[in-house]
C-alpha cells in the first residue's frame, strides 16, 4: 500500500466518523421526543419534562411575539411609505419637508396622495390605473 493510499484510507474514516458523530445529537434528540410521553410520570425524569414543557410555551409565546412585531413592522412600513409619498411630489419626485405644501424643486402642489397609490398595500402604480397592480384593489379616483 503506498502513502498516499494510507493518507485516502485515513480522510475517509475521519469523515465517517465525523458524519457519525454529528448525526448522533439527532437521533438523541429524536428518542427524546419519542420517549417524552411515557416518561412524564417517572419521578426520574419529572424535573426534566416539566422543563422541557415550560421551553415548549417560551418558544410558542416568542413565536406568536415574532408575529405580532412582524405585523407592526408591515404597518410601519406601509406608513412610513405613505409618510414619504406624502412628501413626495407626483410630478418631478422631490422628497420635500412633511409641512412643505408645495415642492421646494418645481413647485408643484405636495401633500396628497398621487393617484396611482394604493392605500390597501401601498404599492405606487402607473398613472392611469384603476386597479392596483400588486393587490387589485380599486385605486382612489
Amino acid at each position: 500500500m503506498s502513502m498516499q493510499e494510507f493518507e485516502n484510507k485515513l480522510a475517509a474514516i475521519k469523515e465517517e466518523a465525523l458524519a457519525l458523530r454529528n448525526r448522533r445529537p439527532g437521533l438523541l434528540s429524536e428518542l427524546g421526543e419519542k420517549a417524552l410521553p411515557s416518561l412524564r410520570d417517572n419521578k426520574e425524569f419529572a424535573d426534566l419534562a416539566e422543563e422541557i414543557d415550560e421551553l415548549d410555551r417560551k418558544i410558542e409565546s416568542l413565536g406568536k411575539d415574532e408575529e405580532e412585531l412582524l405585523k407592526k413592522k408591515g404597518q410601519y412600513e406601509k406608513e412610513e411609505k405613505e409618510r414619504l409619498l406624502k412628501c413626495t411630489c407626483p410630478q418631478c419626485k422631490t422628497v420635500n419637508p412633511e409641512d412643505a405644501r408645495f415642492c421646494e424643486e418645481c413647485g408643484t402642489p405636495v401633500g396628497s396622495l398621487p393617484r396611482e397609490y394604493c392605500e390597501a398595500c401601498g404599492m405606487v402604480n402607473p398613472a392611469g390605473l384603476k386597479f392596483c397592480g400588486e393587490c387589485g384593489a380599486k385605486l382612489p379616483d
